[in-house]
């Protein structure tokens, strides 16, 4: 009797124990389906957030044909945002070359201030995101030129492309608002060409520069090699463009 009771207790205390392992091993099951379906729905949401974004970005440029009305820089400024947030370099080439395309036409136009894409430096609201942006476009100005080819002619003219948003950006003396009445502005806008060339410096601008020196795109426009042998030059004592060349 005393035996039998021993047997039926040692069997109900392992049945106890395969059950709490059995619901144990259940609820770890659960939690990694949910793990599982998290990833796998933040894996869908973020691709059909790109996904979006891209195309977002691609009506943007299809509508800004040469014929079409110039877009105001905030409105450039936005696109921009949005790219650089989805932003692969292999994935949007094409993009990032027609956005620095219809930044450098927006610096172009005359007498439209609110078209030139360097006057949201000067909004209150907008200026530090400005900089940042622009530290952003012509740092992957950077790694595209460390990719290209001058030998090919599709390359030598990205080298161009690139090469002119790094000069338009460190340097103010095309900026058109700083014509006239704004010339008070110089002073500001040079102090923002300083720290936009120190974060390009602290990141290896000047070994991109090297490379891109014998290119015969950049020979081809006396002004951009003028800059590029001025950068050069003081790699290693660097001070803003404008108080050299002044």
């Amino acid at each position: 009797m005393f035996t039998l009771s021993q047997t039926s207790r040692a069997w109900f205390i392992d049945r106890a124990r395969q059950a709490r392992e059995e619901r144990l091993v259940q609820k770890e099951r659960e939690r990694a389906a949910v793990v599982i379906q998290a990833h796998v729905r933040s894996f869908l949401c973020r691709s059909r957030l790109q996904r979006d974004t891209r195309r977002e970005i691609d009506d943007f440029f299809k509508a800004d044909d040469p014929g079409s009305t110039k877009r105001s820089a905030l409105c450039v400024f936005k696109i921009a945002r949005k790219l650089l947030f989805v932003f692969r370099i292999k994935e949007d080439n094409e993009r990032f070359e027609k956005l620095c395309r219809s930044i450098l036409s927006s610096m172009d136009a005359e007498n439209e201030p609110k078209v030139w894409y360097v006057s949201l430096a000067c909004s209150k609201d907008l200026t530090l995101l400005w900089i940042k942006q622009i530290k952003s476009i012509l740092w992957y100005c950077c790694d595209f030129l460390k990719q290209l080819k001058p030998e090919i002619l599709q390359d030598s003219r990205l080298i161009t492309l690139y090469l002119t948003m790094l000069v338009t950006f460190t340097d103010t003396s095309t900026w058109k608002i700083l014509r006239g009445k704004g010339e008070s502005l110089r002073p500001a806008m040079n102090h923002i060409c300083a720290n936009i060339m120190g974060h390009l410096n602290q990141h290896g601008f000047y070994s991109v520069l090297q490379v891109c020196d014998p290119c015969p795109a950049v020979c081809n426009f006396p002004t951009l090699h003028l800059q590029l042998d001025f950068y050069i030059c003081v790699q290693h004592t660097w001070c803003p463009p404008q108080k050299c060349f002044s």
